[in-house]
């Protein structure tokens, strides 16, 4: 959650400088863009939960399934950060030079989310598989 929310706040860094002005063209893709990688977060946690059910207490599946997962997610994490900091960079985004450190860091959330996610979710205690 702590990623969505560091994704929420890079990109209210960013409103100040939309609002004042006018609207660069990668704006909507941006934002577009965020909107995206919440919900992709948002599904490869759902999955890593799932993974880690259906793999009870082998911990070897658990793991390599994880690794799968994370691994089909981060290209998304890295185009994501990767459009973020060229945007931020760009004259066009209006940006102040004293907001690029916190792009900066949100960057590298976003690049680390899906192994942080996957470390909490494999962290956790593991939910028993519903019986059917």
């Amino acid at each position: 959650m702590r990623i969505l929310l560091a994704v929420a706040a890079a990109l209210a860094i960013a409103s100040p400088a939309f609002a004042q002005t006018a609207p660069a063209p990668d704006q909507a893709t941006i934002e577009a863009a965020g909107q995206a990688f919440q919900a992709d977060l948002e599904a490869m946690a759902g999955e890593l939960r799932a993974a880690r059910t259906a793999a009870g207490a082998d911990t070897a599946k658990a793991n390599t399934d994880a690794d799968a997962i994370v691994a089909r997610h981060q290209a998304g994490a890295d185009t994501f950060a990767d459009q973020l900091a060229a945007f931020a960079a760009s004259p066009a985004s209006g940006l102040p030079a004293e907001a690029l450190p916190q792009i900066a860091m949100a960057v590298a959330q976003i690049r680390g989310a899906p192994a942080q996610i996957r470390a909490g979710i494999m962290a956790a205690p593991a939910t028993p598989a519903a019986s059917q």
